[in-house]
């Protein structure tokens, strides 16, 4: 029998394990997170519009601000009841904004040093083993201990690797060299991922709050009704529309899913849809955000600087396959509203275009702006505070929404619980690279990979794609492309894939582990909010989004999807994906006309793939296997409906 105290010891580890509890903080440690808040939009906003800063300067800034949040806003384990920080995350809110001052103090020191050319002074070993220790524990609160225990396996692997036998093994890394690359330097925690969360994510984690808070969201929503809900399936529909529109500007599918869902999924299922089709409609057309341009997600931002391609090359890139992932969700949808024969919604429910748009063309200017901007190579991070700039503008001209004190603090409280999370996803990343590329882990692995897959395209793809489900399901996306890339990439490339075409299917595959079984993050999400199995949302969701996981594979292969060969090569290739979209929503839906058996299916599952396969026999082929199993359940459809007649 288990003693009391024994118990007490076991839930208290179990708790360690997960997250932290997200605290609603009232009074005085509210007053000081705004604080936080309005000093970290300044710098941001100076920083993106008219600022120069070293990166290491910038992040020494910002990194430590959001670690004092962190310990104020999550508690250490989900026992630990009250939304007011204890004593232990008082200190270690003030050991974080420590470490910041003493950068801000040290800055000119450090631009200018040499790393590893002198040893850490006592007090410089200090601030490291603090800096990596908080940034765990931060991690492990905010995160979960999925993430911050691979990163003690890398860190384990750094110290005691050389321990290792045979090829994996690596040379002894001293503690001086290694805090003195992982938080001295811009290789390890104030690297590139952690500059990507100060600068690109941050400030559009801003345009998405002002923009929402303007009455943007309102806009899309009734922008959806009037072009969707007239037609079958319209909730559904709309659900696709403004679910994909708030995650393009979120760049997080859970959050998306939390926003829209709590809306759309209550109204599908009062228009009759099932709870699992509500819950993984949802999901699939909220994590289909993180791909969608302008904005796309964090993971975009983060490509941008790995691949070190213009941000404005990589939404002209992922244009044409976004647009086939939400034709075919879209589809889907369609046949199954047709299926089920669905209703529209009510005509009072449903604004005319002509009434949106006078009542909110306004809200256009911003996204005009921001495609126009990046498409003409301004920085996006001077496009983004720009943008936001113009949304504040605009919200005076609706008095509904116009911004003021209230809607500025909730603004701002929204900005600092959704930048804390990304945050320290980057600075767990960055510890993550620099732990694989002292020990030169990136390369071994990259050979392991090849001899499993006997130096085939295809099996690396494979394997490449299952590793960035496997990382997403206890990352967030953001670490699940940096730590592939970083990876997988270089290997995919030195097979002669283009860096363009390699890190956007790392992207894709990242961003498709919110919804892929078993630890599906988004259809959780949803599931929390249509009370049904997750599991069953997730593969629900996965089949919606079907074309998300086949499109990848055809870029690679061919990149005349992104946009890239000749005019007459790309304008070939969208055309027979299109059909091939349309022949997958068919077969997954099994219904064109009528009912469809599993070989109808199947063949038509077949003659899709074909078709978003370039090469002219495999298009011929598919779209000849398409229009005999289309045409034949056409003939079927008027048989039964003559019978139905006669009878």
């Amino acid at each position: 029998m288990v003693s009391q105290s024994t118990e007490q010891e076991l839930n208290w580890f179990q708790a360690f394990f997960k997250e932290g509890n997200r605290r609603h903080l009232t009074g005085t440690f509210r007053t000081l997170i705004l604080t936080l808040a309005v000093i970290l939009c300044i710098f941001e906003i100076w920083l993106g519009a008219i600022g120069t800063m070293d990166l290491y300067q910038y992040t020494t800034i910002f990194y430590p601000l959001v670690l004092t949040a962190a310990f104020l806003q999550f508690s250490s384990t989900r026992r630990v009841k009250g939304h007011q920080p204890t004593w232990l995350d008082i200190l270690l809110a003030l050991i974080s904004l420590a470490i910041g001052v003493y950068f801000l103090v040290n800055i000119d020191t450090y631009l200018k040093r040499i790393p590893l050319f002198n040893p850490l002074t006592p007090t410089e070993m200090a601030v490291g083993i603090a800096t990596v220790l908080l940034t765990l524990e931060a991690t492990r609160r905010t995160l979960g201990f999925t993430l911050t225990s691979v990163v003690l396996v890398i860190l384990a692997y750094v110290f005691w690797g050389h321990h290792v036998p045979g090829a994996y093994s690596h040379r002894p890394i001293a503690w001086n060299h290694f805090f003195d690359d992982m938080v001295f330097t811009v290789n390890g925690i104030f690297g590139t991922p952690l500059g990507v969360a100060a600068t690109y994510v941050f400030l559009f984690v801003l345009f998405g709050g002002v923009f929402t808070a303007a009455g943007g969201g309102d806009f899309f929503f009734r922008l959806a009704a009037c072009i969707s809900g007239r037609s079958v399936g319209g909730p559904a529909k709309i659900t696709v529309i403004t679910s994909g529109m708030f995650g393009m500007i979120s760049g997080s599918p859970t959050a998306d899913v939390l926003t829209t869902g709590s809306i759309n999924i209550p109204t599908m299922k009062k228009m009759g849809y099932s709870p699992v089709y509500a819950g993984g409609l949802e999901a699939a057309a909220s994590t289909g955000g993180s791909i969608l341009p302008p904005i796309m997600g964090s993971a975009a931002f983060l490509m941008a600087e790995y691949a070190g391609i213009g941000y404005g090359q990589i939404i002209i890139a992922a244009t044409v396959p976004a647009i086939l992932y939400y034709l075919g969700i879209m589809l889907q949808v369609h046949f199954r509203s047709k299926k089920q024969n669905m209703g529209t919604l009510e005509g009072e429910d449903i604004p005319t275009f002509g009434t949106v748009m006078k009542e909110g063309w306004v809200y256009l200017l911003p996204l005009v702006f921001l495609v126009v901007g990046i498409m003409n190579g301004l920085p996006a991070s001077y496009v983004a505070v720009m943008a936001t700039g113009i949304v504040f503008v605009c919200s005076w001209f609706t008095p509904k929404y116009r911004i003021g004190l209230r809607s500025l603090i909730q603004i701002l409280e929204e900005i600092i619980q959704r930048i804390v999370p990304v945050t320290m996803a980057c600075a767990a990343a960055g510890m993550l690279i620099d732990g694989i590329m002292l020990t030169g882990l990136a390369s071994k692995f990259g050979s392991l990979i090849f001899s499993v897959t006997s130096g085939s395209m295809f099996l690396t793809l494979v394997a490449t794609a299952v590793l960035c489900i496997v990382f997403g399901m206890g990352m967030p996306v953001s670490s699940a492309y940096i730590l592939t890339a970083v990876l997988a990439a270089p290997l995919l490339i030195n097979m002669n894939v283009s860096v363009m075409s390699a890190h956007l299917f790392i992207v894709y595959y990242s961003c498709l582990s919110a919804i892929t079984p078993p630890v599906a993050v988004a259809a959780f999400s949803a599931a929390s909010i249509a009370n049904a199995d997750p599991v069953k949302i997730a593969l629900n969701a996965c089949k919606l989004a079907i074309v998300a996981f086949i499109i990848p594979f055809i870029f690679v292969y061919d990149s005349a999807l992104l946009l890239e060969g000749s005019i007459l090569n790309i304008a070939t290739s969208i055309v027979m994906a299109v059909f091939g979209v349309f022949a997958l929503a068919v077969a997954a839906e099994g219904w064109f006309k009528s009912e469809m058996n599993m070989l109808e299916r199947a063949a038509l599952l077949a003659g899709g793939i074909l078709m978003i396969i370039p090469g002219l026999i495999t298009d011929l082929a598919g779209l000849i296997i398409t229009l005999i199993v289309v045409s034949l359940n056409q003939f079927k459809a008027k048989k039964e409906s003559a019978e139905v007649i006669k009878a």
